[in-house]
């Protein structure tokens, strides 16, 4: 049975390194809104998968709003998952008509590509006010000031998108979703997956930016305990 799944694993993680590396290359402008994709075939070679995982991939990145399937022209990059057209006015009721539930899953599903995003346009500055927010929670003395400061870095990072339609998304939510309450055990471990995470964004890594961020959120939203990474 190990002997099975240690292959299976090895094709889950090269199937989602390549949808990675697809998604980077929209996400950073390289294949800008609008352009249609190359072939399944030469896809497929170029990036040394099989047609069908391929289709997978593809299916995965129009669920999350990056491409549209054009029957009979085939896959065209989408790059607004919001829709960069919605004015803040637009966003606000969409917002306050929502769940808690369903505010927080959106913010799940979009937050790591936002941090793919902000990976590829972070300026100097950007990265600097990322190093400071990430400091100020490194040497808070209060849960509550600890708690302020995750939340700012993760503020921070949406600014660094470079998206005024996702920015004005996040700031709308971000009011009418409730503060975690932060225990000393979860600002701990926090901070090391914390501290990766801007790293990752200094190192303009977009697709680590992008996994670590999807760890997080993804913990953050079932409620489970933050595992630490590696240094």
């Amino acid at each position: 049975m190990e002997g099975t799944s240690i292959p299976v694993r090895r094709s889950r993680a090269r199937t989602q390194t390549v949808a990675n590396r697809i998604r980077q290359q929209i996400l950073s402008g390289a294949w800008p809104d609008g352009r249609l994709l190359p072939s399944e075939r030469d896809m497929a070679a170029q990036f040394g998968i099989a047609r069908n995982t391929l289709r997978r991939i593809i299916r995965q990145l129009e669920a999350e709003g990056l491409v549209e399937s054009q029957p009979g022209r085939g896959s065209v990059v989408r790059l607004s998952p919001l829709g960069d057209q919605m004015s803040r006015a637009d966003m606000v009721p969409m917002a306050a008509h929502a769940s808690q539930a369903d505010l927080l899953e959106m913010r799940t599903l979009l937050e790591p590509l936002v941090a793919a995003l902000a990976a590829s346009r972070v300026t100097p500055e950007e990265i600097s006010a990322l190093e400071a927010a990430h400091q100020r929670a490194v040497e808070a003395k209060e849960l509550a000031a600890l708690e302020h400061w995750v939340g700012e870095l993760h503020h921070a990072i949406w600014r660094a998108a470079g998206n005024a339609a996702l920015l004005d998304w996040y700031e709308a939510i971000d009011k009418q979703l409730p503060r975690r309450s932060v225990t000393a055990d979860f600002g701990t471990i926090h901070l090391k997956n914390q501290a990766a995470l801007v790293a990752a964004l200094r190192n303009r890594d977009a697709e680590l930016a992008c996994d670590l961020m999807r760890n997080l959120m993804r913990r953050h939203e079932t409620r489970r305990p933050l595992v630490a990474v590696k240094a």
